[in-house]
């Protein structure tokens, strides 16, 4: 168990880093103790456990929203199999530095899972084909910075989303050979694109949001 070494509380978190990233120095055994213990989520990278812990109204609602578009389109296929996660999913990756281990805000990962596993019952995705991150101001330089380079690293992974919350805005990153991504940004919420042959309009992950 983690001495009180670290917050462990989303109140004790944001006392500490209110709307903002924090990190923490730490080893790796470190972090998975603090993930049996801690109310909310984080990253490790480069010995620091890495966290936030306020999370707006749209932020949710969007992770929420487009988890559910995608289980749509991923769970009626069968060859292969995909599973659909939510943001308490961890994705360990291998190629980015001695034990990285990220949560994006939502995953589709390939079955069977091939998993990375720290002890018994505690373990993470390695084979992620799709990956998605809900932007906000106070995670936009950890996303794009610091995430971004990790997960194209991932053999397995084909398409990165983020998502902004402050205005209709998709960028869309389709791998095309293991070291291209090709990069496409939506802006109206007319746009569509194709995840698995099928589309998904802005409007759809938009719909119920006041962005005034």
């Amino acid at each position: 168990m983690v001495a009180q070494k670290f917050p462990l509380t989303y109140l004790e978190l944001a006392k500490i880093a209110g709307e903002e990233v924090v990190r923490f120095p730490a080893t790796f055994d470190e972090y998975w103790s603090l993930l049996e213990t801690a109310e909310y989520k984080a990253d490790f990278y480069q010995n620091e456990i890495i966290a936030r812990s306020y999370e707006n109204d749209n932020h949710s609602y969007i992770v929420t929203r487009f988890s559910f578009l995608l289980s749509s389109i991923f769970f009626p296929l069968k060859k292969p199999a995909y599973r659909v996660h939510n943001p308490n999913r961890p994705i360990y990756v291998s190629d980015c530095g001695k034990h990285t281990v990220f949560n994006p805000d939502g995953s589709v990962v390939a079955q069977p899972p091939v998993y990375f596993e720290y002890s018994p019952g505690m373990n993470a995705e390695t084979t992620p084909v799709l990956l998605f991150e809900v932007l906000s101001k106070s995670t936009r330089s950890h996303d794009f910075g610091t995430k971004l380079p990790c997960y194209k690293q991932i053999p397995s992974l084909n398409t990165i989303l983020y998502i902004e919350t402050t205005k209709p805005s998709i960028i869309l990153m389709e791998r095309k050979s293991p070291n291209q991504w090709i990069e496409t940004e939506y802006k109206n919420e007319t746009d569509t694109f194709i995840i698995e042959e099928k589309s998904i309009s802005l409007q759809a992950i938009y719909e119920g949001i006041d962005f005034e």
